[in-house]
């Protein structure tokens, strides 16, 4: 492989954050910043939340695609990279059918900077998978409650699971600050 698709890949990964680009030094991974984490998770919370309040109410097939990904997130043990996978391919089907593109893409984008925290929490807690009770809740809204319920639903288990991570991700950076 060329040297240009790496370099653009790795100036890629550094515009979404995940890398630091040093003139003359080259790239490394950026360590992980509970501000960062808490800025990007609440940003990131309200405009799904907004993308799920924006879609129409449901079809079962869609009701039927995110039950069948959260199965198979229940299933997935011990690849932290497919459980992430897993992940965001079920928060893409739930937002799929928000009429509005941009949102859509600014989530997308977003999304990798909570991935990055995910997968670092993952294998530093030994998880082996992540827990699918909160999308079962928020399917469950859906259903019953349509987009407004399921977003009311969704706003509560995002805040709740952020924190968890948040709590995680500032007891790791300080046990690494007093190393």
């Amino acid at each position: 492989m060329s040297r240009t698709p790496i370099r653009e890949a790795l100036l890629r990964l550094s515009r979404d954050g995940v890398l630091e680009n040093t003139v003359g030094r080259g790239f490394r991974v950026r360590p992980l910043d509970p501000g960062e984490l808490s800025e990007v998770g609440v940003i990131l919370g309200a405009l799904e939340s907004l993308a799920l309040r924006l879609s129409p109410d449901p079809s079962p097939e869609r009701l039927a695609r995110l039950r069948s990904l959260d199965q198979t997130l229940e299933t997935t043990r011990g690849d932290a990279s497919h459980c992430l996978d897993l992940e965001d391919e079920w928060h893409r089907v739930l937002l799929e059918d928000c009429p509005n593109r941009r949102l859509l893409g600014t989530i997308a984008s977003l999304r990798q900077v909570p991935r990055r925290y995910l997968a670092a929490y993952m294998r530093d807690a030994g998880r082996l998978s992540l827990s699918t009770l909160p999308h079962a809740k928020i399917i469950e809204a859906l259903r019953e409650a349509g987009p407004e319920g399921a977003a009311a639903v969704f706003d509560q288990q995002w805040r709740k699971g952020l924190a968890e991570l948040e709590a995680w991700t500032a007891r790791r950076t300080g046990s690494e600050a007093r190393a």
